[in-house]
């Protein structure tokens, strides 16, 4: 049996980790974290929060989210598949290289920095500082399907330096002169080991279309991982867009062959699509927050309102989505003959990923 094995978001799944949460702490407020959650935190959704970073999570919420999980892998159990799991170590109280320190991590959402392309694994440079050394909680799996005669390759690893971020896009879309003045100061910056803007990219600015890649490119950084890519995998098609700041799977996810599961809060319209799938049929997601929960201030949503989107397909005819978001998604899909297993993900935005996130599909059936 080939060990990896998926092209595609919607074939059906066969084997795929599923990311872990433990005694979790929120990342400090550097700059690699307020260019990432830029969109969401320090856009328009969060402009009066007292979120001050280098806060633990809240005990409760962390226990529910490995509650969901729990529910989530024995949803994937129940259909057949096999779930394997990052490794769960001692807390890690800091993360720190030559050149910064940074907070702890947990790899709970496995599909950011690592995909499957055909038969190889994809390990993508770290975005943020406090996720530098989050695969290696996931080494051990990669290389048991290395050994089974699995690809495996890493982009190379970035120095994540002030200077080595594009910051053009946060300055077109940031209008306060105060910030636009910390990012000018940032730029100027002078380190001995600058060598620029570097390739910084997630795996999850990517989706997987078979023989095509759609990938979110809004920056340099992420440009040369667009470049790297297309070098890496000449067998491949990869398609540029530019919809977001980074992420693209809680814009447009799709659900099985030509349908498309989007926002239209972010979605730009089929014109901004690559030409193969213009011909899609789109269905708009429902608007809304349906997390029954009283956040306070201080609690830092990074994930968007737009999260719900973020739904896993076990085969193109069932995907995985929030309970509360069922009955207002199940009828727009029952024309297209795709049924929605319900399960809990109450604590989405706050841990910035739902189950395409928290996914890393390793081998999907192909038919």
């Amino acid at each position: 049996m080939v060990p990896v094995r998926a092209s595609n978001e919607w074939d059906p799944i066969e084997e795929v980790i599923v990311g872990t949460v433990f005694d979790h702490w929120m990342p400090g407020l550097d700059v690699s974290f307020k260019l990432f959650f830029h969109d969401n935190m320090f856009g328009q959704d969060l402009m009066g929060t007292r979120y001050e970073g280098d806060v633990p999570i809240k005990a409760e919420y962390v226990e529910h989210m490995a509650e969901d999980l729990e529910c989530f892998v024995s949803i994937l159990e129940e259909y057949g598949a096999t779930v394997r799991r990052p490794m769960t170590p001692k807390k890690v109280k800091q993360v720190k290289t030559p050149y910064w320190n940074s907070t702890n991590h947990c790899a709970l959402n496995v599909r950011d920095q690592a995909m499957v392309l055909g038969d190889c694994i994809v390990e993508t440079p770290p975005a943020v500082r406090y996720r530098y050394f989050e695969n290696d909680l996931m080494k051990h799996l990669f290389l048991e399907y290395f050994k089974e005669g699995a690809r495996w390759v890493c982009a190379p690893r970035p120095m994540i330096l002030d200077t080595s971020f594009d910051f053009s896009y946060v300055l077109e879309h940031n209008d306060d002169p105060v910030t636009v003045a910390w990012y000018e100061k940032l730029a100027a910056n002078d380190h001995e080991m600058d060598c620029g803007i570097e390739m910084i990219f997630d795996a999850a600015n990517c989706m997987r279309f078979d023989e095509d890649v759609v990938m979110n490119v809004a920056t340099e950084n992420q440009r040369l991982g667009f470049r790297w890519l297309q070098q890496t995998f000449p067998e491949l098609r990869f398609h540029e867009v530019n919809m977001v700041d980074s992420h693209i799977d809680s814009t447009f996810v799709p659900l099985c062959e030509g349908l498309l599961l989007v926002d239209w809060n972010h979605f730009k319209g089929k014109d901004a699509l690559p030409e193969f799938l213009q011909s899609w049929e789109v269905v708009s997601a429902p608007e809304g927050d349906y997390r029954p929960y009283e956040y306070d201030d201080s609690d830092a949503m990074l994930a968007s309102r737009s999260i719900d989107i973020n739904v896993f397909s076990l085969d193109p005819n069932t995907i995985v989505c929030h309970d509360a978001y069922r009955p207002q998604l199940q009828p727009l899909l029952k024309p297209y003959s795709i049924e929605c297993v319900p399960c809990r993900m109450r604590h989405s935005r706050i841990f910035s990923g739902a189950f395409h996130c928290v996914t890393l599909d390793i081998r999907r059936r192909q038919r």
